[in-house]
């Protein structure tokens, strides 16, 4: 539209027609910014709803306390993040010490098992004759218990038996085979298979 149509448009509307176009082009310009800003409100609210779910999603990873103790260089209790495993917490402890009893460790410690809080485990020494009670590993014992001749205080030795369990293998002597322990009912297979090569029936 060039100057000269402008001009013969003004010329041909009135005063109150002017105003009502002013009025109408003002109130356009208006709902343009209302709806630019709209979207900018918008925006920024999603931003903040991301941002908060993303907090709340690293409050939920708490952290676990987990004891080590016996041949590790620095035994104590360690602070870990959820789903930690073994092997975590032993590189935490410096490692195995030289005392260790190493063949035990590989046979035995499974250093992918997920930790859990207030979880403690022990590290034998390769001297050690006897492990001591409460301990959620077992000491290899320089020579295997015999279940069918072994007291209550050997057996109560071995790995997650205690004093319920060791009389409950002697009342249910003698034993042919250490699977025995399984078909009796006196011991669940994970306990046999954890104990079993530090056990004998002869």
């Amino acid at each position: 539209m060039d100057i000269k149509t402008v001009e013969k448009f003004v010329k041909k509307t009135n005063g109150l027609d002017r105003f009502l176009i002013v009025v109408i082009l003002f109130g356009g310009l208006i709902t343009l910014i209302s709806l630019f800003r709209g979207i900018l409100i918008d925006r920024k609210v999603e931003v903040e709803y991301i941002s908060g779910k993303s907090l709340t999603n690293s409050e939920a990873n708490y952290k676990i306390f987990v004891d080590i103790e016996g041949a590790v260089i620095n035994p104590g209790v360690f602070e870990l993040s959820e789903n930690s495993r073994v092997k975590d917490v032993l590189v935490m402890a410096g490692g195995l010490s030289d005392g260790a009893d190493r063949t035990f460790c590989e046979k035995n410690i499974n250093m992918a098992e997920i930790l859990k809080d207030g979880q403690k485990i022990y590290i034998p020494f390769s001297n050690n004759t006897y492990a001591q009670q409460g301990y959620a590993e077992a000491i290899l014992s320089s020579k295997k218990v015999n279940i069918n001749n072994a007291t209550i205080a050997e057996l109560d030795t071995l790995w997650g038996i205690g004093s319920a369990r060791a009389e409950s293998i002697v009342k249910n002597r003698p034993y042919q085979s250490i699977d025995d322990l399984i078909t009796k009912g006196v011991l669940t297979k994970s306990l046999v298979d954890r104990n079993r090569e530090i056990i004998s029936v002869y």
